[in-house]
């Protein structure tokens, strides 16, 4: 069955080497961005121009994982991430930094992104989404991943698309809210750290509602954030 045209840049363009999860690389996804300077420079067609260019790399900041001192101190059972589109970007290294070093955690994955749209929803379209899925599915951590696609209608439902690594992906038709993130959370917020990665309004609600008077009252250190646009 023939699929419609391809729409220009719908994903974002992903720099990386296919190496060995023991081999130190670095990986990003770059967004399609004509007035950045950088993205415009890192998306040149053909692609393959690229290749051999020193490019110089800034490596800094507490958004990482292990999570810094105080967190590292504290008593850890859960972990969780919540990314928002082009946010899945540091999750993802988190994620499968974990399912090669640590055991014993209980790790939820929560996904959110914009619906591509039927003939479009295909896990191998979507930034990373096959590589989330298969640190689960290979059964490199316990715990579980949920995709939520937002429709321009506001939508309701759920529904599955196909991706090469095992069973159809089930995904729900709506945001994900501070409520999915609290009910896996439940009674452990005192031995749980969040990671929220994604759009400032969607982060400015989850580190409110995680950790402020009226939401699940987190100590607020062990709600990391960083914003992306």
């Amino acid at each position: 069955m023939a699929r419609p045209p391809r729409p220009p840049h719908p994903h974002p363009r992903r720099l990386h080497h296919h190496l060995p999860p023991s081999t130190p690389h670095l990986e990003l996804a770059i967004q399609h961005s004509p007035q950045n300077p950088v993205a415009a420079f890192l998306w040149q067609h053909p692609a393959s121009s690229l290749l051999g260019t020193p490019i110089a790399v800034r490596v800094g900041g507490s958004f990482t994982w292990p999570p810094p001192p105080p967190v590292l101190e504290l008593k850890l059972r859960k972990v969780v991430f919540v990314a928002g589109g082009v946010g899945v970007n540091p999750l993802v290294s988190m994620l499968c930094s974990l399912g090669e070093r640590e055991r014993g955690l209980e790790v939820y994955f929560f996904y959110s992104m914009r619906d591509p749209g039927e003939g479009w929803r295909e896990a191998g379209r979507m930034l990373f989404l096959e590589r989330v899925a298969g640190v689960f599915e290979g059964g490199r951590v316990k715990g579980g991943l949920r995709l939520f696609l937002t429709p321009k209608d506001g939508g309701g439902g759920r529904g599955v698309l196909p991706w090469s690594g095992g069973e159809d992906l089930g995904f729900e038709k709506r945001r994900v809210t501070v409520g999915d993130v609290a009910e896996v959370i439940g009674g452990d917020k005192g031995a749980a750290v969040v990671y929220v990665c994604g759009v400032p309004q969607m982060t400015d609600e989850f580190v409110e509602g995680l950790t402020g008077d009226g939401g699940l009252g987190m100590e607020r250190e062990r709600v990391l954030f960083e914003k992306w646009w």
